[in-house]
């Protein structure tokens, strides 16, 4: 994993340190990458990165990111050095449409692939580039909503009423409109009257208004994965066959597999018209 130095020597919010060392991590783990040593990252005004641009390119205008691969001598050495202007980016990001944040985020991933080998010169390198800096932030942005599913799942675990197995569980449900609904088991001494996490997630779920779900979250003992029971995949196919599972340890410890893979031949009824 790279160190990450931060500088901002303007006036604008940056992204937040802790961002910054995600997305870099994230990118080159995806493209297979392993680099030693310290990677620079500052945040300059308009006036600093023209003059850069003007200096090194010699290109009079005014950029939003520029980067420069260094090579390794010593694992203690600067390896790359990504410079970019927020002031710019959130003046594309305003015209765009789209949040600030996430324009931050694509700038600084098209840094770092420029770092990484990826060029931009003629028409179908910068498409191709764009392709791959935009599908890195979808991946992204999964990774990071898992990770949002598990820690819900995490703390409403503490919550979870287990005084015959002493195994707590806690769950989150993702809905497509993006509403989370979290749920623990409840055991009963009528220990077939007891409800799973799942079940008490997905129930409060439909008890809203809600039936589309896009994946769910589940943690148990963090020494191991824990998966769905049973009557838990069945009554979660009824709504969502295709729902993505999570069985955690920790938000950074997870497998994930398809709802349908862990019930392959669900239960429904023969004038139910759904699709598998």
């Amino acid at each position: 994993m790279s160190r990450v130095e931060i500088v901002n020597r303007t006036r604008e919010s940056f992204l937040t340190r802790k961002k910054v060392q995600k997305i870099v991590d994230f990118v080159l783990k995806e493209e297979g990458k392993d680099f030693p040593g310290c990677l620079s990252i500052a945040a300059v005004d308009e006036e600093e990165i023209r003059s850069l641009k003007k200096r090194f390119f010699y290109q009079d205008v005014c950029t939003d990111v520029i980067s420069f691969f260094y090579g390794f001598s010593d694992e203690d050495d600067i390896w790359g050095e990504i410079i970019i202007c927020p002031a710019v980016v959130k003046q594309e990001a305003h015209v765009r449409g789209e949040s600030e944040e996430r324009a931050l985020s694509i700038v600084l991933i098209h840094g770092l692939l420029h770092l990484l080998g990826y060029e931009d010169e003629d028409a179908e390198k910068a498409r191709a580039m764009e392709e791959r800096q935009e599908a890195l932030y979808r991946l992204l942005e999964e990774e990071e909503e898992r990770e949002k599913l598990i820690k819900r799942a995490i703390k409403v675990r503490e919550y979870a009423y287990a005084p015959y197995s002493s195994f707590p569980v806690g769950a989150a449900l993702l809905g497509y409109d993006g509403d989370i609904f979290t749920g623990c088991n409840v055991e009963n001494a009528s220990l077939g009257l007891t409800i799973c996490a799942e079940r008490v997630a997905i129930f409060k779920a439909i008890s809203q208004g809600v039936r589309e779900f896009k994946r769910i979250a589940i943690i148990a003992d963090p020494s191991s994965y824990c998966f769905p029971c049973g009557a838990c995949r069945q009554v979660l196919y009824e709504f969502a066959p295709q729902l993505e599972v999570i069985a955690a340890k920790s938000d950074r410890d997870y497998e994930i597999v398809s709802l349908h893979s862990l019930l392959p031949r669900a239960f429904f009824l023969r004038n139910d018209d759904r699709k598998e």
